[in-house]
């Protein structure tokens, strides 16, 4: 009784969602980029977003 939900994926935290954006945002440059020092620029930036992710306790599994 009331406990259906417990079980339930949470859904990503705001943090999460916005790192994944702004990740988004810099693949889109580094395939736009023109030369190698844009591209490498850009390369070191999505590397430090990376780092941002929060830590994902365990993947999901499907079938449960």
């Amino acid at each position: 009784m009331g406990y259906g939900k417990r079980d339930k994926i949470q859904n990503k935290s705001g943090r999460a969602g916005f790192v994944d954006a702004r990740l988004e945002e810099l693949r889109r440059r580094w395939e736009d980029a023109t030369d190698e020092r844009e591209k490498s620029e850009v390369s070191d930036q999505i590397r430090e977003w990376q780092s941002f992710r929060p830590e994902r306790s365990e993947p999901s599994r499907g079938g449960r």
